[in-house]
């Protein structure tokens, strides 16, 4: 049923059309009656409307029949209804030119017998529409209140969806901005997009929030109007879930920029909220502190979104709800990991790398000019320390090797502690009296040995690894290292003289 009107075959099968006659245009049968009109003066292509069906005597062409030909042609412009006609007053019969045109273009003509009264037509007709237009609008505002009823009473939007899709006989999906199914009806049905399926945007201050998808192929007028009071309230639906979520993630950057900041004061309290945002207190947490060659000041930034997007999905997959926040220039990711099953949770190993590390350094090659430092594992009251830890990594371990992405803490702990616990002005007459020499040669013939000479000690003594941490051929290496033995005059083979010269090109090379 429409609620633009009636079909000219309804029309016909009214009481008042019992002796009214299908003259031609069969094929249009089915085009919608929203209007009657008269037609007795000669400019009809002036007013005619979509729908309209015209009655006429032809008394405005007795003396130029050509122009119920026109008629047609411009009913059929206008996508007109149909021309029902009383022939036998004023022509004597309709021309078969106007039928054929008819035929052509698909417009009914009905003839009418001739003592037919126009009001009675017109009366009953309208009558039938307007009828049609009462019932839908009401249907509709009574679907409206339902619906909005399932929204104010928070039922969620699977309860919402599966009413919708009962009420059109079809199943549907809601779909969200990323192309993820929010919602669908039969619950778990399956989406595959396809241009055989009819959707619409879900949209709030002009903002689209997702997609509105309806399997059905054949919508009646009621579905469209039906259709039009769901989007709506899944706008409501999904504007609710977006300013819950919004909250949510304002309270969960809080919390997390918090631990960032401070150490936790009370372990029980920091429990006790990230319990209530769904921070289960069994995960052990890696924070990754990751810096770009340009500070990282806008969430927006296409790094920044495609890590988010990494991340969400990783966590999706190990069932866990990671945390990326923007901190003074730089991106902190708070990463949990479910404790092993049988695993005490007190019983942490800080040296193990969670899953994470291999995940994030297979990623990183693709997130270009960034670097990251991770953390050593532990609970959530002891993330301050393991952000601590992050920066310290990639700070320390950039500095050292700027060919590398990915630095842990472990790397660099012992430089690190040494760092902390030595004098360093001592330190620094220690650095100059093994490696100062080395370092002059550097800076007056514009060589690297201080650098070849950290890689070499660094790998271990290895010719091939040191070559490709630095780019060079291995024997470029050994032509160095040769140079180095000869400046240094020391001998390599020494285990002790291996260790300070490991370390005094560290300390070297963090400094200048």
């Amino acid at each position: 049923m429409s609620s633009k009107g009636l079909t000219v075959r309804e029309m016909l099968k009214l009481p008042v059309m019992e002796h009214a006659q299908l003259i031609s245009g069969e094929r249009g049968l089915d085009r919608i009656v929203q209007y009657i009109d008269i037609w007795e003066v000669p400019d009809i292509g002036n007013w005619l409307r979509e729908g309209e069906m015209v009655l006429t005597t032809g008394y405005s062409t007795r003396n130029d029949p050509s122009l119920l030909v026109e008629m047609i042609e411009q009913l059929a412009k206008v996508n007109g209804a149909g021309v029902a006609i009383k022939p036998e007053r004023f022509i004597p019969h309709i021309p078969q030119e106007m039928i054929d045109k008819s035929n052509q273009y698909d417009i009914p003509i009905i003839q009418l017998p001739i003592g037919m009264a126009y009001i009675d037509i017109t009366y009953h007709v309208m009558d039938q529409i307007l009828n049609r237009q009462a019932v839908l609008l009401r249907r509709a505002e009574e679907v409206n209140k339902a619906l909005t009823r399932l929204v104010l009473n928070n039922k969620g939007i699977q309860v919402v969806a599966d009413n919708v899709s009962e009420l059109i006989d079809s199943p549907i999906w809601i779909i969200g901005k990323a192309g993820e199914v929010l919602a669908s009806s039969p619950e778990g049905y399956t989406y595959r997009s396809s241009g055989k399926h009819h959707q619409w945007e879900v949209s709030v201050d002009n903002k689209m929030l997702g997609k509105f998808v309806v399997e059905k192929r054949e919508l009646n007028e009621l579905d469209l109007m039906l259709i039009e009071q769901a989007r709506l309230v899944f706008s409501l639906e999904l504007m609710r879930n977006k300013i819950a979520k919004d909250t949510e993630n304002r309270l969960r950057g809080t919390f997390f920029e918090e631990l960032i900041l401070n150490t936790v004061s009370d372990e029980r309290v920091t429990a006790s909220r990230g319990r209530q945002l769904g921070l289960s207190p069994e995960w052990l947490w890696e924070v990754a502190v990751v810096e770009g060659d340009e500070p990282f000041y806008n969430e927006d930034s296409s790094v920044v979104t495609n890590i988010q997007a990494f991340i969400r999905k990783e966590s999706a997959a190990r069932k866990v709800r990671s945390q990326l926040q923007i901190h003074g220039g730089r991106i902190v990711l708070f990463l949990p990991s479910a404790k092993p099953a049988g695993q005490d949770r007190r019983i942490v190993d800080k040296d193990v790398p969670l899953p994470w590390c291999d995940a994030l350094s297979g990623q990183l090659s693709s997130w270009e000019g960034v670097r990251m430092g991770i953390g050593r594992p532990g609970s959530l009251v002891e993330a301050h320390r393991s952000y601590g830890e992050a920066r310290t990594a990639v700070s320390i371990g950039y500095r050292l090797n700027q060919e590398r992405r990915m630095f842990t803490y472990t790397e660099v702990e012992m430089i690190h502690l040494l760092q902390e616990s030595t004098d360093p002005a001592r330190l620094n007459r220690f650095v100059e009296e093994k490696v100062g020499v080395l370092a002059e040669h550097d800076r007056t013939h514009g060589t690297n040995y201080v650098r070849t000479l950290y890689h070499y000690m660094a790998t271990g003594g290895s010719l091939n690894e040191t070559s490709l941490r630095m780019f060079i051929h291995r024997n470029s290496v050994n032509y160095r290292m040769d140079r180095i033995k000869s400046i240094l005059d020391l001998d390599l083979n020494n285990p002790r003289c291996r260790f300070e010269l490991y370390l005094c090109t560290t300390f070297y090379l963090l400094n200048h």
